[in-house]
């Protein structure tokens, strides 16, 4: 419930109002006096509004009981306040009257129940408008996280939205809205028609976003290959976020909720992979995206011109220039760290049979390379996956070249590594060369991971294997045909001194 307190210098409060008009929304708490208004959440999250900003205000019913403050700011953006009741409105008419000279305009909503609309860009808020022209809903384009072009369907469009950091677990909000124009393809059957109602909306979602208060665009890499998920797009860069841009699919990433850069030599020596890990994660349908994988040549040259105002010079001066010369994935890289904050973690001294800084292996179906790295393992790429050291209980080998029991642990050209972590969830990387074993193995010691011995593991499924699938496989070299001699050498003399003790008791005995 709201409340408002007013006190000797004009100045009220009202509790438990949310921001933005999402359902379920961090509650918080909404102060005003002449020189506007500030709202502060449970969590920290703060808002603040100064009252020459104000172009008009609306009060709108959302439910039987609960009603919205809506105003709308010069430049067309509009912020909304939650949580208010019908007492309220007396109270907040007056004072926007007297300290903000603005009245407060009852604004209906349409409740019919169609599943119709027009929708419309209007500055920076997308509206959907009934037959009546009421409105029946509308968000912010800041809102909006990617918008998809359906493959199978052009007709429909898809647009996610940023996850709200503030909220509780059992709190929901809006993630998703789909939207299908049924008269795309009558439009696109008429071969003298060219439009597309669906990709026009789409690209005036984008230039929307692009000057709606993000500052402007500072940089674009076209044409690069991302590796997850898969496909082609041009990266654009802002001041707070950046842009994936695809055929189909349009990312939006806003720094902030970037939580680590890798940059991973990848083992052709012909390219490099950079790693963005997102927390929350992107989504593409149902499917999430905790890190993207951006795969760039590692011997190309490059020149990159950048937007860059007095300020952003002025700032990224030791960093950022207006015109960026040299290697393409240095330049990258550079831009990258400089934007977000955030320090690029490279591999270190783990070094491969090969010389590389990475690994051969599989990941259930998928191969791929894993990189032991300072303080974690990194596998690209399907699914790319990142595990702490810190998350880890204890690490296995299967099929290693150890000994057991004091014979010669059955051969094998590969070997398995399974993790497991504290959570007792198990990741098992197959198929990795023997060759590595030693220098992988001499890493996770020096790291401190505790190894399980594979005597204690399973002895018995090492020395009696009932599943002969690998045998096909299997090809014994000079050395093992040798040994194989020896134990049936060793096997015949233990037979021929058990004979000679009978013999002896025998003898004994009479």
């Amino acid at each position: 419930m709201s409340t408002a307190n007013n006190g000797s210098t004009g100045a009220f409060s009202f509790n438990n109002i949310s921001l933005g008009g999402r359902i379920g929304g961090t509650r918080g708490v909404l102060k005003m006096n002449n020189v506007g208004l500030a709202w502060k959440s449970e969590a920290g999250r703060s808002e603040t509004i100064q009252s020459s900003e104000i172009e008009a205000a609306g009060w709108t019913r959302m439910t039987p009981k609960i009603y919205q403050l809506n105003l709308k700011m010069k430049g067309g953006a509009s912020v909304k306040f939650d949580g208010f009741r019908e007492p309220d409105n007396e109270t907040l008419k007056q004072f926007f009257k007297e300290n903000y000279d603005i009245e407060l305009d009852n604004i209906e909503l349409s409740t019919r129940g169609v599943n119709f609309s027009m929708v419309k860009v209007n500055g920076s808020i997308v509206s959907f408008t009934g037959s009546n022209q009421k409105t029946l809903f509308e968000f912010p384009i800041s809102e909006i996280s990617q918008s998809i072009i359906n493959l199978s369907n052009k007709n429909e469009l898809t647009m996610e939205f940023h996850h709200d950091s503030t909220l509780d677990e059992e709190d929901e909000s809006l993630v998703e809205v789909r939207l299908y124009n049924p008269f795309s393809k009558s439009l696109k059957e008429d071969e003298d028609n060219t439009e597309d109602p669906v990709k026009d909306f789409q690209d005036a979602l984008l230039r929307k976003s692009d000057i709606s208060q993000v500052g402007k665009r500072i940089a674009v890499l076209e044409n690069i290959q991302l590796v997850t998920p898969r496909g082609r797009c041009d990266v654009e860069m802002y001041p707070t976020f950046l842009r994936l841009h695809g055929k189909t699919h349009d990312y939006k990433v806003i720094y902030n909720t970037i939580s680590k850069l890798f940059q991973l030599p990848k083992q052709d020596q012909a390219n490099m992979y950079f790693v963005i890990s997102l927390d929350p994660p992107v989504r593409q349908g149902k499917t999430k995206y905790d890190h993207l994988v951006i795969q760039l040549p590692k011997n190309q040259e490059a020149s990159v011109e950048l937007n860059l105002t007095d300020e952003a010079q002025e700032k990224y001066k030791d960093k950022l220039s207006p015109t960026m010369d040299g290697t393409f994935y240095v330049i990258v890289r550079r831009i990258l760290t400089s934007l977000t904050g955030k320090n690029i973690i490279v591999p270190g001294n783990f070094q491969s049979a090969n010389q590389f800084n990475s690994i051969k292996c599989s990941l259930k179906a998928n191969e791929g390379d894993l990189y032991p790295l300072e303080r974690s393992f990194f596998f690209i790429y399907k699914p790319p996956t990142y595990i702490k050291f810190t998350d880890i209980d204890f690490i296995e080998f299967s099929r290693a070249p150890t000994s057991v029991t004091g014979r010669n642990a059955p051969s094998s050209r590969n070997f398995d590594l399974g993790i497991t972590l504290k959570n007792q969830t198990n990741i098992q990387f197959t198929n990795i060369l023997k060759e590595e074993y030693e220098n992988l193995h001499n890493f996770i010691q020096s790291k401190g991971i505790k190894v399980a011995k594979q005597e204690q593991a399973a002895p018995m499924r090492m020395l009696v294997d009932e599943d002969d699938s690998d045998d096909d496989d299997y090809e014994p070299d000079e050395d093992e045909e040798s040994s194989d001699d020896d134990d049936a050498a060793e096997s015949s003399s233990e037979s021929s001194s058990e004979e000679e003790k009978k013999t002896k008791k025998k003898q004994k005995k009479n």
